[in-house]
């Protein structure tokens, strides 16, 4: 029997073209968070800390809180009873949509199901990540509090890991009383369960909270020096330190990223004092590899215009202007500025 589209659509256009739109906002969030945090700039030092594990945590997140957004709103029956006996849906196909509102809510749960698996296994690759990449330089970025701390840890004694752990558990309840068989032999217990939904929206209001993702935003200056000897550094070595406890007390240490060349050395590898301490930890011997430089700085700036002022002798001046004419992979492009006094 041949179908009539006309028929078709008025019996399934407008139920579908609502699905269309929802499955479309569920693939347009989860994309747009993807990226966001696999490219975004103010996140670059916590993806390289957790890499895959931190985008698909974050997008699965954000398709959780639309559909659990969505998924009460079906069996709201005082709303659906006013919709359906007031003049505010006038069309005849709306008011059958609402008709529809338990598939909705299955739907919306299912999704729901889903993407709290994949929410629940980014984010114990995550735990262990946080333990295994462990840095120093970024103890306010990192959930771990040392080198390969035990990963259960971060699931049972933080905020988001135990009101997570709870949510699976209230989920998993909701799941198992919701199968057509504990329905059809007692519904009282998919009743009561069901009823858990609050218990589950309160601990979601803590889990979203206690979840604080600082965004750092990218160093926005690579300052970078190359001397002969350790003494050429002393005479702008405070002013260097100033800058930098500055930064790290604004919360900002990601503004300025100093990297200090020693091309000759006496012996003498450190600037002597104390309050040195962060300038020799960014001191190195040898001259800069400029190209993985470049390469770096163009992979955490896709796609805008990084300037590039140079001071100093010739032979590095043409380095670096044959490299900022250079052409990446990343859009990436290099304004060059010289000032030479040799």
């Amino acid at each position: 029997m041949a179908v009539s589209w006309r028929s078709w659509l008025a019996n399934e256009g407008v139920k579908h073209l609502c699905l269309l739109i929802w499955l479309s906002m569920n693939v347009l969030l989860f994309w747009k968070t993807f990226l966001l945090y696999n490219q975004g700039p103010e996140y670059y030092y916590l993806h390289q800390m957790l890499g895959l594990g931190l985008c698909l945590s974050r997008a699965s997140a954000s398709v959780l809180n639309l559909n659990c957004s969505l998924i009460l709103l079906p069996m709201c029956r005082t709303l659906l009873a006013y919709l359906r006996g007031s003049q505010k849906v006038p069309s005849r196909r709306t008011r059958r949509l609402l008709d529809k509102s338990r598939t909705f809510h299955i739907t919306c749960g299912v999704t729901i199901c889903i993407f709290s698996g994949v929410h629940v296994a980014a984010h114990l690759v995550n735990a262990l990540s946080f333990s295994v990449n462990y840095r120093e330089d970024f103890v306010e970025l990192n959930a771990a509090r040392y080198r390969e701390e035990d990963p259960r840890k971060l699931l049972f004694t933080t905020v988001p890991g135990l009101t997570g752990v709870c949510m699976v558990l209230v989920l998993f309840l909701m799941i198992t009383a919701s199968t057509y068989a504990i329905r059809v032999s007692n519904y009282d217990i998919f009743w009561y369960t069901h009823n858990l939904f609050f218990v589950f929206y309160m601990l979601l209001m803590l889990h979203v909270s206690g979840d604080d993702w600082k965004p750092y935003k990218l160093r926005r200056l690579y300052f970078i020096w190359v001397c002969r000897d350790i003494q050429s550094f002393r005479w702008f070595a405070d002013l260097l330190c100033v800058l930098y406890n500055k930064f790290w007390q604004e919360n900002r240490p990601d503004y300025v990223n100093i990297q200090l060349y020693l091309s000759q050395t006496d012996g003498i590898q450190k600037i002597i004092g104390e309050k040195y301490q962060a300038l020799n930890s960014r001191l190195f011997i040898g001259r800069p590899r400029w190209k993985l430089l470049f390469d770096e700085i163009a992979k955490c700036n896709r796609g805008k215009t990084v300037g590039v002022f140079c001071c100093g002798p010739n032979s590095i001046s043409k380095t670096l202007h044959k490299l900022s004419n250079r052409n990446n992979s990343y859009g990436t492009r290099f304004e060059y500025n010289k000032e030479s006094f040799s």
